[in-house]
């Protein structure tokens, strides 16, 4: 394999991986401040898919979709725990679990019942085909994908860092009993990652249409999130995104050296690796028990 070839699957991994890390990213923000894992997530993504594809329908330029479906999708994920999360935080654990595993389900009924299993596609918001670059053809879809999650990784860094909200949401995920104790309303931090959550998983949806279409089953994902976000610490907002990274990496390089069977397998092999060797993942931490 040459530099070329090297450079080619380095872009699409990371590609790949930013999308990871973004649906990781939605996975980990809910499940630190609630301890809830949503196994919707990827019916999330798959509803900011279809939202981009009815906004497009409706004659609106990109610039509008993209804003609006990132916003469809955090109302969307304010509703999902206003309305149903919320009256279920009491229950086990393994309750709340299949409670999300209920909801994607519903999401994806609900789509087919409308659109059925039709593929659809939007297409790519960038006004110019792939160029090369020393050899390298580039993909402006790619580069748009990796262009967004940067971004958007800079604006949750700075968010947690240095908003109220954001601080209050860090709060939470360490203590609700000792966050409720310094006045933070613990329900509306609680409602609020959701939407962010969820709004993070319709912005993965709208840019992986263009790529792959739009279908029911674009929230297959999730399993792949999931992946991302145990291997680089499941509390850990920095570990999902570098699991995610890394994952799209392992995929690309293995698909082209060993085939598609191995692109679908070694990710799970991968994981099992971690689970045994480091189970808290690159950047998660084991828990204190004080005595």
């Amino acid at each position: 394999m040459n530099i070329t070839i090297a450079l080619q699957l380095l872009i699409a991994g990371l590609s790949v991986g930013s999308i990871y890390a973004l649906v990781a990213l939605a996975l980990v923000i809910p499940f630190k401040a609630s301890s809830i894992l949503n196994f919707a997530q990827g019916e999330l993504v798959t509803v900011g898919a279809y939202a981009a594809l009815v906004l497009t329908a409706l004659a609106l330029p990109y610039w509008i979709v993209l804003p609006a479906t990132i916003l469809i999708g955090f109302v969307v994920g304010l509703f999902i725990e206003r309305a149903m999360i919320r009256r279920i935080m009491a229950a086990p654990e393994f309750t709340l679990v299949i409670a999300t595993f209920a909801i994607g389900l519903i999401i994806k009924s609900a789509i087919r019942l409308y659109w059925q299993d039709n593929l659809f596609t939007i297409d790519n918001p960038l006004p110019f085909a792939s160029f090369r670059v020393a050899g390298v053809v580039l993909n402006p879809q790619y580069l748009w994908i990796i262009f967004c999650t940067t971004m958007l990784v800079v604006c949750l860094a700075w968010f947690f860092k240095f908003n109220s909200l954001g601080k209050a949401m860090r709060a939470v995920s360490q203590s609700q009993e000792a966050a409720r104790l310094m006045g933070v309303s613990v329900e509306r931090v609680l409602m609020i990652s959701w939407g962010i959550s969820s709004a993070i998983g319709a912005l993965g949806g709208i840019l992986l249409a263009p790529i792959i279409g739009i279908n029911p089953e674009v929230g297959h994902l999730v399993l792949k999130a999931l992946v991302a976000a145990v291997i680089g610490g499941f509390t850990s907002l920095p570990g999902a995104v570098v699991g995610g990274l890394l994952l799209g990496l392992i995929e690309t390089y293995s698909g082209a050296f060993f085939g598609s069977t191995a692109k679908n397998i070694l990710p799970f092999v991968v994981l099992v690796v971690f689970l045994l060797v480091r189970p808290y993942g690159l950047f998660g931490r084991a828990p204190l028990v004080r005595i």
